[in-house]
C-alpha cells in the first residue's frame, strides 16, 4: 500500500470530515483521552480515530485509511491485553457506539434502548444479530428477557466479536462449543471497502477463516449467533485451601475424565463445566472451582457435590442464576484501567508433573495476580480440525496467567529492573517457562502479543489455507488484529 504524497493525516481527516459528522473525529491530542483500552500499559495512540454508528461509517473511515497510507486498527471492547487493538500513529475505527443486539426467533416485543427484540420464525431456532462493538454484557443481557443464552466468555466487558472470532471460551463450552461453532455469518468491510457477508453460502473461505483467524480479513461489523435456552444456570464459586491445591486438581481430573459408556454417571457431563484456578482471597491463597451446570436442574445438587467432594471446601457461593449475572460477578477481579502482563500455554492433558508446576506457580504467584483455567470438552471435541481456522479440537486445557498491578506508570516488562509491574511480568514468564514442557504447540491467538513467536505453531494444518485466505481478502495487509503465521 503506498501513501499518497502529502500528510497522511490531515488527508484522512480531511476525508472523514467530509462524510462523517464533525464530533465523529478526532484528531490530534485530543485522541489520548479519547481512547481508555482495558489495560493501562497499552500506550500507543492513535493520531485520528473514527467513531463509527453504522457500516457505511466504517467503510468510510477504512477507504480514508487506505487513501492516506495510515496504519488501521480497529477498537471493539478493547481488552486486547497487548494493544492489537490501536496503531500508533495510525487511523482507529471505533466500534464502541456500535452495540444494538437484535434477538429473533424469541416471543418478546421490542426492549428498550440499544438492545431490541423482535419476533422473527427461523428454521434453527433463537439468533441474535450482533454488532461489531457489542460487548459480551450487551449480549447476555438482551437475550436474558427471552430465556436465552450466547456461547460467551467469563467477562462481561470483553468484545464479543474479538471473543467470538478469536475462538470464544465459555463456561457452556462442553454443551454449545465455542463460539466460532456458534457462528452463523458476519457482515465484513473489507480492504477495498466492499461490504460483504460471509457464510456458509457466500464467501465460504472467508468465514471459515473468520472463525479463529479473527479479525484479520476486514471490520465484522456485525454477527449473527445462535441462541440456547440456558439464560439460567446452576453456578458458583468452590473454594479450597492451597495446602489441597495437589490433590483436589488430581481429583478434577478424574471428575472431568471422559467416560466409554457416555451414560455413566460416574464421569463428565457434557452439561458440567468446571473451571479452576488459582487467586488471592481474604481468606488466603485458595485453589477455586468455579462449577456451572447447564443440565436438568434437579440434577443440579448431585452434580455440584460431586465438586465439593474433591476436598475441604473453605468457601462456597453457588446457586441458580442468570448467566448474564455469574458473567457479570466476575468483571472486578480484571477491572478497567489497571495494568496487565498476560500469558497463556495449552494443555493436552492435566498430567502429575504439570499439576506440580501450577502449584509452584501458584505458590510464587503475587498478591494481584491471577491462574484461570478453562477446560474444553464435549461438542468443542465433535468439530473436525479443519472445519474453522480454529485447529485445537481435541480436550485441553487453556492456562490463563494474569498478571496485574495498580502502579500504571511501569512498563511491567518483567527485566528485573524492579519497576513496577516487574515482579507481576516476571511471573508470568516464569509460570509459562514452568509449563512449556507440557504445552501444545502454538496457543490461543486471543492471549498472545502481536510479536509472540508462538503464531507459527497456532493454526496448524489450516495455517496455509488461512493464509492464502489473507492473501485473496488483505493482499496490502491492512488488518493485524491478531497474530499470524509469517
Amino acid at each position: 500500500m503506498t501513501s499518497p504524497v502529502g500528510n497522511g493525516v490531515e488527508i484522512a481527516v480531511g476525508l472523514l470530515r467530509e462524510q462523517l459528522p464533525a464530533d465523529r473525529v478526532v484528531a490530534g491530542e485530543a485522541t489520548a483521552e479519547a481512547v481508555k483500552p482495558w489495560n493501562a500499559q497499552v500506550r500507543q495512540r492513535p493520531a485520528v480515530i473514527a467513531r463509527c454508528h453504522t457500516t457505511d461509517d466504517v467503510r468510510t473511515a477504512v477507504l480514508a485509511a487506505r487513501s492516506a497510507g495510515l496504519p488501521l486498527s480497529v477498537l471493539g471492547g478493547g481488552h486486547d491485553w497487548g494493544g492489537g487493538a490501536i496503531r500508533d500513529g495510525g487511523l482507529l475505527v471505533d466500534l464502541s457506539a456500535m452495540r444494538r443486539v437484535t434477538v429473533e426467533g424469541a416471543a418478546d416485543g421490542a426492549l428498550d434502548g440499544a438492545v431490541e427484540g423482535r419476533v422473527v420464525g427461523t428454521a434453527d431456532g433463537a439468533e441474535a444479530r450482533v454488532a461489531g462493538g457489542a460487548t459480551v454484557s450487551d449480549v447476555l443481557d438482551a437475550v436474558r428477557p427471552h430465556g436465552y443464552a450466547a456461547a460467551v466468555g467469563t467477562v462481561s466487558s470483553v468484545g464479543f466479536a474479538g471473543l467470538t472470532l478469536g475462538g470464544g471460551y465459555g463456561t457452556l463450552i462442553g454443551l454449545l462449543g465455542l463460539g466460532v461453532d456458534n457462528l452463523l455469518s458476519a457482515e465484513v468491510v473489507l480492504a477495498d471497502g466492499r461490504v460483504v457477508t460471509a457464510d456458509p453460502e457466500h464467501e465460504p473461505d472467508l468465514f471459515w477463516a473468520l472463525r479463529g483467524g479473527g479479525g484479520n480479513f476486514g471490520v465484522v461489523t456485525e454477527l449473527r449467533t445462535r441462541l440456547h435456552p440456558h439464560a439460567e444456570v446452576t453456578t458458583g464459586l468452590i473454594a479450597f485451601s492451597w495446602e489441597q491445591a495437589g490433590s483436589v486438581l488430581r481429583g478434577w481430573r478424574n471428575l472431568t475424565a471422559a467416560a466409554d459408556d457416555v451414560d455413566d454417571p460416574a464421569f463428565a457431563d457434557d452439561a458440567l463445566d468446571v473451571m479452576f484456578g488459582a487467586l488471592h482471597t481474604p481468606a488466603g491463597l485458595v485453589l477455586f472451582t468455579s462449577p456451572t451446570w447447564a443440565g436438568d436442574p434437579a440434577r443440579a445438587d448431585e452434580q455440584i457435590a460431586r465438586v465439593r467432594a474433591l476436598g475441604e471446601p473453605v468457601l462456597e457461593d453457588v446457586g441458580r442464576r442468570a448467566l448474564a449475572d455469574a458473567v457479570h460477578a466476575m468483571d472486578e477481579l480484571f477491572p478497567q484501567g489497571r495494568s496487565y502482563h498476560l500469558g497463556s500455554r495449552l494443555l493436552p492433558v492435566l498430567t502429575d508433573a504439570a499439576i506440580d508446576e501450577f502449584v509452584r506457580a501458584g505458590d510464587a504467584m503475587p498478591t494481584t495476580c491471577a491462574l484461570n483455567v478453562h477446560h474444553a470438552h464435549g461438542a468443542v471435541t465433535r468439530v473436525a480440525v479443519d472445519a474453522t481456522a480454529y485447529q485445537y479440537r481435541d480436550e485441553h486445557l487453556v492456562v490463563e496467567i494474569l498478571g496485574s498491578w495498580t502502579d500504571g506508570d511501569g512498563d511491567g516488562d518483567g527485566d528485573g529492573d524492579g519497576g513496577a509491574g516487574a515482579a507481576e511480568a516476571g511471573w508470568v514468564r516464569d509460570t509459562e517457562r514452568r509449563l512449556d514442557a507440557y504445552a501444545l504447540p502454538g496457543g490461543w491467538p486471543n492471549l498472545m502479543a502481536r510479536d509472540d513467536p508462538r503464531a507459527a505453531g497456532a493454526f496448524g494444518g489450516n495455517t496455509e489455507r488461512l493464509l492464502a485466505v489473507k492473501a485473496h481478502y488483505d493482499p496490502d495487509g491492512m488488518f493485524t488484529a491478531m497474530p499470524l503465521p509469517r
